[in-house]
């Protein structure tokens, strides 16, 4: 089994941009790894894609040279091993509420003695190597969602979870749990010093930080203060931007 390339890119103090992908076709998700990111991650929580199409966007997003990654449809561990089995080299658990929550997350992705995942990894392992049960626990990486008050309340501690790879902060749900209205690149102060606090927590554990935006410029000052995985791109958004700014042209020009 290969090392997962976000791990010495990570070592080296770099920072990973991410597309994200909302859509179910295995070829929008070949377009958009070959972009050049360096990972894409198909969303099973709020996107279109299923467990039945996941292995084919897997595939097409390592074909075209990225790291696959899922976010899991729920912090429950059949979604989060079928996911693995399917071929994923990381998942992002959403809705992470606690030190417990974040260390079940962590077991139903490590095999046994360090965690309870059960071992049939019907694409992962041919995908990846006849080595891969004995490696997937340094290759696979696990990211906690922080988006709910009871997670940023016990960020610290749900940070130094053994076997975590990192934490993502998710915006938009966390604005909710501020009180805020739903925003994605969020500027409002109790905001910035939330995610400052998630940032601050990764730190202190020697764990990546992660973070969703929906703007390059967003994207690239949250590099520039240490995060290191950086969601910059959604297939829909960029369709549908890029159309709109031709049509725009178009109209301009007539």
């Amino acid at each position: 089994m290969r090392e997962n390339p976000l791990l010495p890119l990570w070592r080296d103090g770099g920072t990973a941009a991410n597309a994200w992908l909302a859509l179910r076709d295995p070829f929008v998700a070949e377009l958009m790894a070959g972009c050049g990111f360096d990972s894409v991650c198909v969303d099973l929580q709020h996107g279109l894609a299923d467990s039945g199409v996941l292995p084919d966007l897997l595939r097409a997003i390592e074909l075209a040279g990225a790291v696959p990654l899922a976010r899991a449809p729920w912090n429950d561990a059949p979604s989060l091993m079928r996911i693995l089995d399917a071929g994923a080299m990381g998942v992002i658990v959403p809705m992470i509420r606690s030190v417990q929550d974040a260390r079940d997350a962590v077991a139903a992705c490590r095999y046994p003695p360090a965690g309870i995942r059960s071992h049939g990894p019907v694409r992962a392992g041919p995908a990846h190597g006849p080595d891969y049960a004995a490696r997937s626990a340094h290759e696979v990486l696990v990211f906690a969602m922080i988006e709910t008050r009871e997670a940023l309340d016990e960020v610290d501690a749900i940070a130094a979870v053994d076997g975590l790879s990192g934490l993502y902060v998710g915006p938009a749900d966390l604005s909710y749990a501020l009180g805020l209205e739903p925003r994605m690149d969020n500027d409002h102060p109790e905001h910035v010093a939330a995610v400052a606090r998630i940032l601050e927590a990764c730190r202190r554990h020697g764990k990546i930080a992660g973070l969703h935006t929906a703007d390059p410029d967003f994207a690239r000052r949250a590099a520039e203060r240490g995060f290191q995985l950086l969601t910059v791109a959604t297939d829909h958004a960029c369709l549908t931007a890029d159309a709109r700014a031709r049509l725009a042209a178009f109209r301009r020009s007539g």
